[in-house]
C-alpha cells in the first residue's frame, strides 16, 4: 500500500512540475525549478524579491543599504532571466514572474524624474553594442544618443522597446 502511495505522489509531482515549467518562467529550467522548490516552503504565498538598478547598471537587493560593486548581482544567467521576464505592471512597477515568484525591479539613478520611466541602464560598450543585465545587448547608434536637462546621457531603445523609449548610459 505504501509503495502505491509513493508512486502516485511521484507521478503527481512530475505532472505538476511539467505544468509549472510550461508556465510563465522565461529563464533556464534549472534556475526556475530551484526557485520554485524554494518558494513552496513556508506559508504558501508567493515570494517576492525587490531589486534596484543603480546609475552604473548594477542590480542590488533593495534592502541593501550599502550598494557597492561587491553587493551587486553579477550572475549573467540570473540578470538575463530577470530582464527577459520583466513587464510593466499597472501602477508603473516593473515585475518579472517565474513559477509564482515575483521579482520587482526599480531604478535608483539619482534622477527621480527619470527613475519612473527608466529601467535599462547600459553598463558596457563593445563591438556588439551597448550591454545591460547579463548578456543582453542593444545596437549602438551615436545618432540615437540624447542629453537630458539633468546632464545625463540616454540612448534610444529599439530592440527592447517594451522597456520604454530610453535607456540610461551608465556612469562609473
Amino acid at each position: 500500500m505504501r509503495l502505491l502511495t509513493l508512486q502516485r505522489s511521484a507521478a503527481a509531482f512530475v505532472r505538476a512540475r511539467h505544468q509549472s515549467m510550461s508556465g510563465r518562467c522565461s529563464g533556464p529550467a534549472r534556475i526556475c525549478a530551484a526557485r520554485c522548490a524554494s518558494s513552496k516552503r513556508g506559508s504558501g504565498r508567493p515570494r517576492s524579491y525587490r531589486y534596484v538598478v543603480d546609475h552604473a547598471g548594477a542590480v542590488h537587493l533593495d534592502t541593501n543599504k550599502a550598494r557597492t560593486l561587491a553587493t551587486a548581482y553579477k550572475d549573467p544567467t540570473f540578470l538575463d532571466e530577470l530582464y527577459t521576464g520583466l513587464r510593466r505592471r499597472r501602477g508603473g512597477k516593473w515585475a518579472s514572474q517565474c513559477l509564482g515568484e515575483y521579482s520587482l525591479l526599480r531604478a535608483d539613478t539619482g534622477d527621480s524624474a527619470a527613475d519612473a520611466e527608466i529601467i535599462v541602464v547600459f553598463d558596457r560598450l563593445n563591438d556588439d553594442g551597448l550591454g545591460y543585465a547579463g548578456t543582453l545587448r542593444e545596437a549602438f547608434d551615436p545618432s540615437r544618443l540624447r542629453w537630458c536637462a539633468s546632464g545625463r546621457l540616454y540612448h534610444e531603445l529599439t530592440t527592447a522597446s517594451r522597456f520604454g523609449k530610453l535607456g540610461l548610459v551608465g556612469s562609473h
